[in-house]
C-alpha cells in the first residue's frame, strides 16, 4: 500500500501589487471562515484552485460539517446546476451490492482520498467553477464537490479502469470500494489486483475510511435502518389518492429488508 494513501491535500500530485479595492463588510460566522480559510489555501496550495479576476460565473461557498467532525468546503452550484444538462449514467443498486456481500466470507472497504478532487476540470469549464470568498474569487481546476453530474462522471471512471473487477471480486459504489471475498487467500489476491489498478491510474486513498478483513456477519449486523427513513413513514399521512400510494410503496420499499410481512403489503399496494 506504500505511496497509494496520503494525508494531506499537498501530498496529491510573490504577488503583483495592484491597486487595494474597496470591500463592504458583512458580519460573519469567524469560525466557519476560518475553516474556509485553511481548506482554501490548503486547496490553492495544492493546485486544486486557482485565483480568476473576471469570472463569467460565481458561486458561493457553504461549509458542511462532516459526521467525522471536520469541515468540508462546499460550493453552492444551484444556478450553474439548473442549466447543465443531466447525465444519465445508471449508478448501482445499493441493496444488491450489500446482498451480494452476504455471499462472501471477508470484505474490504477502500476509500479515495477526496475523489471527486482526483479528477481534473476541462479547461473549458474551469471558468465555471467560480466561487467567491473574502480573499479574492478562485476556480477549481478539478472536480469540485457540489457539481450536478460528479457522482456518475466518478462512477464512470472506476467502472471504466475496474471494468476486468467489477461484481467478480470488486463491487464500486462512486468513490466507495469493496472487495469481497470468501477466503483469506483469495482476498489477498483481489487487494493485490485492485492495488495494482490504483497504482496504475494514480489514484489515493484515504486511510482513516479504510477497512480491511472484515467479517462479513458482522458488517451485515453492523446495517441499521435510518431514524429519518422511519420518521418518514411513520409521519406519512394516510394515502388518499394513486400517487400518495405510490410514495408510500417507494418509502417503504426503501426499509424493505428491517421490515416483517413487507411482501404481503407490497401486494396490496398493487392490488390497489
Amino acid at each position: 500500500m506504500e505511496g497509494e494513501v496520503v494525508q494531506t491535500l499537498a501530498d496529491m500530485s510573490g504577488i503583483d501589487s495592484f491597486p487595494l479595492p474597496s470591500f463592504v463588510h458583512i458580519p460573519r460566522d469567524l469560525t466557519s471562515y476560518s475553516k474556509e480559510e485553511k481548506i482554501r489555501r490548503g486547496k490553492e496550495k495544492s493546485g486544486f484552485i486557482q485565483e480568476v479576476k473576471y469570472p463569467s460565473w460565481l458561486s458561493n461557498v457553504v461549509m458542511v460539517k462532516k459526521s467525522s467532525g471536520k469541515w468540508r468546503m462546499c460550493t453552492d452550484y444551484t444556478d450553474l446546476n439548473r442549466t447543465c444538462p443531466k447525465d444519465p449514467y445508471l449508478l448501482p443498486n445499493i441493496d444488491a451490492l450489500v446482498d451480494g456481500a452476504s455471499n462472501c466470507g471477508l470484505l474490504s472497504f477502500i476509500d479515495t482520498y477526496s475523489g471527486y478532487n482526483q479528477i481534473r476540470m476541462h479547461p473549458s469549464d474551469e471558468s465555471k467553477t467560480v466561487f467567491i470568498t473574502d480573499e479574492g474569487n478562485f476556480y477549481y481546476r478539478v472536480m469540485s464537490f457540489g457539481l450536478k453530474n460528479v457522482r456518475a462522471t466518478y462512477q464512470r471512471l472506476m467502472d471504466q479502469i475496474f471494468k476486468d473487477h467489477i461484481s467478480n471480486q470488486l463491487e464500486i459504489y462512486v468513490d466507495n470500494m469493496v472487495v469481497n471475498s470468501k477466503t483469506e487467500t483469495r482476498h489477498a489476491e483481489s487487494l493485490a489486483l485492485v492495488f495494482k489498478v490504483l497504482r496504475r491510474y494514480h489514484l489515493k486513498l484515504n486511510p482513516e475510511k479504510c477497512s480491511f478483513r472484515i467479517k462479513v456477519n458482522k458488517f451485515l449486523g453492523g446495517i441499521k435502518v435510518s431514524p429519518e427513513n422511519c420518521n418518514a413513514v411513520i409521519d406519512m399521512r394516510s394515502p388518499k389518492s394513486v400517487k400518495e400510494v405510490q410514495q408510500l410503496a417507494d418509502r417503504i420499499k426503501t426499509l424493505a429488508r428491517f421490515l416483517l410481512g413487507q411482501w404481503r403489503s407490497r401486494l396490496q399496494f398493487s392490488n390497489v
